[in-house]
């Protein structure tokens, strides 16, 4: 059985525009990220990310300073996504032993503590589903 995925949209504003470029690069290979972009000090972004790590982008919204560098955030959550039909997270071929934003999940905190199921591009993820269909 999948996973349910859930679609939410960030819109953050960063200090600079610099910031928000350096942001959005370090961003760019995330696997729940499937659109980012930046406008002046703007960034927007498009996540894709399994229902039981929602948590993680409100904590993303509530503490956007200490998650992301951003001043801002909101987050909004889509009800109905017409295209594309299906949601999927972007995954590398090999699961990494670092996260594509230079995150140790292994290490991290929230991770051991159960909270967080890790990046699903390393070998940290913890799923009871298989999303790499």
């Amino acid at each position: 059985m999948r996973e349910l995925l859930i679609c939410a949209l960030l819109f953050g504003e960063a200090e600079n525009e610099r910031k928000a470029k350096r942001i959005a690069e370090s961003y760019r290979d995330c696997p729940y990220v499937n659109l980012l972009a930046t406008k002046g000090t703007q960034l927007f972004a498009m996540f894709v990310l399994p229902e039981r790590q929602r948590w993680w982008i409100e904590y993303v919204e509530k503490k956007p300073k200490e998650t992301f560098g951003l001043e801002k955030a909101r987050v909004t959550f889509v009800d109905d996504v017409q295209n594309p039909r299906q949601l999927k997270m972007r995954l590398p071929r090999k699961p990494l032993h670092i996260a594509p934003c230079g995150a140790s999940c292994g290490s991290d905190r929230v991770y051991q503590t159960g909270k967080c199921l890790g990046c699903p591009a390393t070998i940290f993820y913890r799923s009871g589903h298989n999303t790499r269909t």
